[in-house]
């Protein structure tokens, strides 16, 4: 029987840490811009990763919404997901806005968004993998430790 008597996370961090290094890479761009030397071939290959991430983060959710389980960070699972996009990874929601995020900044030749962009899979890993890796231990068992040695957590 599965243990829902807790929770991943309380604070719902990853929608939180996607707004922040949107809200400072958009202030440090105008305060202080940093010169970009992308050209035509990044900002095409931006566009293109923007829409791949998009699409991973959506096939993450479309899955959840199929099997029922919430999508939000802070909500108790009721089924692990291990088909359909998490065959791929384990963490679709989060590869794709990261990989949106590194696309919008290489489309926009916003080099603060890139930068701030590498830092947040470290600021995802500490805030909310390592707690919802743990819940989902405690809450599938050997389910989820074989799951995750399948699959890996990014990509």
């Amino acid at each position: 029987m599965t243990d829902h008597s807790d929770r991943p996370n309380v604070i719902p961090w990853p929608p939180l840490l996607y707004a922040a290094v949107l809200a400072i890479a958009y202030g440090l761009h105008w305060v202080w811009p940093l010169a970009s030397v992308w050209g035509p071939l990044s900002v095409a290959l931006g566009w293109l990763m923007l829409v791949v991430g998009i699409a991973f983060g959506v096939a993450g959710i479309v899955r959840f919404r199929q099997l029922g389980t919430p999508i939000e960070p802070t909500s108790r699972a009721t089924t692990l997901a291990t088909d359909g996009i998490y065959r791929i990874t384990q963490n679709p929601m989060y590869v794709g806005a990261v990989m949106a995020l590194l696309g919008l900044a290489l489309a926009t030749r916003w080099v603060w968004l890139l930068v701030l962009t590498l830092i947040l899979p470290f600021a995802l890993w500490h805030l909310a993998i390592k707690r919802e890796e743990a819940y989902l231990a405690r809450s599938f068992g050997a389910a989820y430790d074989d799951y995750r040695r399948r699959v890996r957590r990014w990509l």
